[in-house]
């Protein structure tokens, strides 16, 4: 694991929001926070143990930022924290924590819209 930089992490969005935009065609302004609207992977994280491949869940994001993103969940988090797999593959792993999570007031449905703040950016380390 190693810490994220606030460059580090402008420029992984900035990545992160090109490949959305490739891949639907539409073009977006620059802003601080951005429509993600697409389905990523998350897994809740104890803040100690990396979730295991069978933890994650395809969960429908909404907006994501230098700072943060949020989500759309049919239950509550479990957990002050989350790892999610933002992007297309290869994946870009981030912790995050959770900052807030309520019900949804866009949904039909009893979802919960979930807010996160970025903490680190999860990358593999040399041996």
């Amino acid at each position: 694991m190693t810490a994220l930089t606030e460059a580090d992490l402008f420029e992984t969005i900035s990545e992160l929001l090109a490949e959305q935009n490739a891949l639907s065609g539409d073009e977006r302004r620059e802003g601080t926070r951005r429509s993600y609207d697409c389905i990523q992977l998350l897994a809740p994280y104890d803040a100690n143990s990396l979730p295991l491949q069978e933890d994650f869940r395809q969960v429908q994001c909404r907006d994501l930022s230098p700072r943060g993103f949020s989500f759309v969940s049919y239950r509550q988090p479990t957990t002050d924290h989350v790892v999610v797999a933002l992007g297309t593959v290869p994946f870009k792993f981030f912790v995050a924590k959770i900052i807030h999570s309520g019900p949804s007031e866009n949904e039909l449905n009893q979802n919960y819209l979930v807010g996160c703040r970025f903490v680190r950016r999860l990358t593999e380390q040399a041996n």
